[in-house]
């Protein structure tokens, strides 16, 4: 399984673009990404046939899990962020190890 990153370095670069006229801090990004196809078709369905309604009206197979993922990780940090900003506000939460 893979994915492509080309719009997290057109977005890091805007980013930093911004940073440089004092408009973002680029340290503040979060990136979340997720999946809106599956690789492999549900049991019962051939691969072509994956690919075909996701050509047509159907749409990407997983578009809604992946939708469904980035809120329940996003909304945490958010809710986090949102609700405790005089802690952050000057300081940068760290990852943990």
């Amino acid at each position: 399984m893979a994915t492509t990153a080309e719009e997290d370095v057109a977005f890091c670069q805007a980013l930093a673009l911004q940073a440089k006229a004092g408009r973002v801090d680029p340290n503040r990004a979060l990136v979340l990404r997720t999946s809106s196809n599956f690789d492999m078709p549900p049991p019962g369905q051939s691969a072509a046939q994956l690919l075909s309604d996701e050509a047509n009206e159907k749409g990407y197979s997983a578009f809604i899990p992946s939708v469904e993922a980035a809120y329940q990780v996003g909304s945490v940090v958010v809710r986090e962020l949102a609700t405790h900003w005089d802690r952050y506000e000057k300081f940068i939460p760290a990852a943990q190890k």
